[in-house]
């Protein structure tokens, strides 16, 4: 029998696969963190410039039905639902929550090459928005806010500062985990009057709540109460607008809830901050068409765009 000697291929060879493999895993890794932090529902014209509407804490992305439907015919949308909220399974590990979920929607962003886009954030959804348009400026050209504050412990306590904050998140997270789940939604049944001004608005909520991961509530409202968003701000380059609920009964009069969000915002350089009146915490149920009226005035500015 004739033997033959080996020969090695080239070494060049076998490094091309070593990259090819690398990258092919890194591909997935990224494809499955962005997919198992969000849930997404494209609808609308997919030629239209790109709305992107980031709920809530414990909110899937349907809470944006009614209002979105104004703009299905003319805007490319995006719905997001967020890991562990609705009935989106929760994920490991839960969190950084705010942090990964602003990194998967920037890695979306890019996948999906997507430019000049609105993004529409409420209450927790707002703080993700106001980061993902810092992490992708040249993709980012509005943010419409809804009733959020990016240090939400000075609303109740202006005179807090953020490391006192920051303790409080901490241990309402760990008190909010640790709470068996039938007290969990009686206590939040306890404050669902400051979320919508209607019963069925109130029941919606509810029923939010009751379907999400209580893990993720907890670790997702202990990071939004424990933390101060507002150094980031003037990071953000887009311009702003923001709508602040009222109604009779608040702790403030509008006057000063306007001052106060002006306050809030003050290290943004571009911002409008307007106040709903006849409104609690979901805008978008309390006043559609404040808000359809808002967002058309955002979208008034530019012109569609995207990479082809």
């Amino acid at each position: 029998m004739q033997c033959r000697s080996f020969q090695p291929l080239n070494l060049s060879f076998w490094v091309v696969i070593a990259i090819a493999i690398f990258a092919a895993n890194l591909s997935a890794n990224s494809a499955s963190d962005a997919v198992s932090r969000f849930a997404v529902e494209h609808r609308g014209l997919s030629t239209g410039r790109p709305i992107i509407f980031i709920p809530g804490l414990a909110t899937p992305g349907t809470v944006w039905n009614a209002a979105a439907q104004s703009f299905m015919d003319s805007h490319d949308l995006h719905v997001i639902t967020l890991a562990g909220f609705g009935d989106l399974p929760a994920v490991d590990p839960i969190g950084p929550y705010l942090e990964l979920a602003v990194d998967a929607l920037a890695n979306y962003l890019d996948d999906e090459r997507l430019r000049d886009v609105v993004l529409v954030g409420h209450s927790l959804g707002a703080q993700i928005a106001l980061q993902l348009a810092t992490a992708r400026p040249d993709a980012v050209t509005q943010v419409l806010v809804i009733d959020s504050a990016p240090f939400y412990a000075a609303l109740f306590n202006p005179a807090i500062t953020p490391e006192a904050a920051r303790e409080y998140g901490t241990n309402l997270a760990t008190q909010m985990a640790a709470t068996p789940p039938q007290q969990f939604l009686e206590f939040a049944r306890l404050s669902i009057a400051v979320q919508s001004i209607s019963l069925s608005g109130q029941e919606q909520v509810m029923g939010y709540m009751s379907a999400s991961d209580q893990a993720t509530v907890a670790r997702a409202m202990g990071e939004v109460a424990g933390s101060d968003f507002r150094p980031g701000l003037a990071n953000v380059r887009s311009p702003v607008t923001v709508l602040a609920a009222w109604s009779e009964g608040a702790p403030y009069s509008a006057k000063q809830l306007l001052s106060i969000y002006q306050g809030q915002y003050a290290r943004l350089d571009a911002v409008e901050v307007h106040i709903v009146t006849g409104s609690r915490h979901f805008i978008m149920l309390d006043q559609p068409d404040a808000f359809v009226a808002a967002l058309t005035q955002v979208l008034a500015d530019n012109q569609p765009g995207r990479e082809g």
